[in-house]
């Protein structure tokens, strides 16, 4: 079993710690045993305990360990796909790597080189199968899945469409930005969460924040916000009172101006 690399098993770790605090809080708020669990998930109870430990030198690789987020996170009746989305895998650097193509091939070449050669290729031909194979298994999972809007609302956008990117300080809407815009709502994320904005019509950010993370956000008809991870949000409308957008690990979705506001989850 493939294990992430020194450099990112950290990242992994911080991120599944709080995915498993949700999973291991509503679990036991519903009192349900691990052993009714693993009849119910077909996950292994030592992968179920790993989840809910953070434990991420007994999982697999990130986009298996995804799918068995998602999957207990269904089984518990929470949104499976919105808490797997928050374990994000980490741009990986390219490693340029000299063509063997351009080997010089001279008299004194001997078998034993030319098997060597031949070994060397057959392994980065494997490789290449095994990331396409992955991609594959990703992007096919036979796993349960969210339906209907739920499904368009809390998954990444489709190629083409844009990949959320995670929300650097600079993209930060300035407190001084949009003084006159009658809508002006503010959000601080208190856990990680992917967040989408959509101002009068038109989606002006899509992306996963960062806990600690702050936005300011403007319109001049309408503003609605939509989040994956609704506890993890605080909002506040035109300089108010702050207040959660919803529950942990569920998608909520809030609507500005108050006249028409509205808080739904899936």
């Amino acid at each position: 079993m493939k294990k992430p690399s020194p450099d990112n098993h950290q990242l992994y770790h911080d991120q599944l710690v709080h995915i498993g605090q949700i999973l291991r809080g509503t679990r036991e708020t519903k009192g349900i045993s691990y052993e009714d669990l693993t009849e119910q998930t077909l996950i292994r109870l030592s992968l179920l305990k790993a989840l809910e430990a953070a434990d991420v030198s007994q999982l697999p690789e990130p986009v298996y360990t995804r799918g068995l987020i998602r999957r207990y996170g269904d089984s518990l009746g929470l949104d499976g796909e919105a808490l797997a989305i928050q374990y994000s895998t980490p741009a990986t650097a390219t490693v340029a790597s000299r063509s063997f193509w351009r080997l010089p091939v001279t008299p004194q070449l001997r078998p034993v080189h030319l098997y060597l050669t031949y070994i060397v290729l057959i392994g980065i031909a494997i490789s290449a199968l095994s990331y396409t194979f992955q991609r594959m298994n990703y992007q096919n999972s036979t796993l349960p899945v969210l339906e209907g809007e739920v499904a368009e609302e809390a998954t990444l956008p489709e190629a083409g469409a844009g990949t959320p990117e995670e929300a650097s300080p600079t993209e930060a809407t300035s407190p001084t930005a949009g003084i006159n815009s009658p809508i002006r709502v503010a959000v601080e994320l208190q856990g990680q969460s992917w967040i989408r904005v959509t101002t009068d019509g038109q989606v002006t950010f899509e992306g996963i924040l960062k806990e600690g993370a702050t936005q300011v956000w403007t319109a001049e008809e309408q503003l609605k916000i939509r989040a994956g991870n609704a506890g993890g949000v605080m909002v506040s409308f035109n300089e108010g009172n702050s207040q959660l957008l919803g529950q942990p690990g569920m998608v909520a979705e809030a609507v500005y101006p108050p006249n028409t506001a509205s808080l739904t989850t899936p």
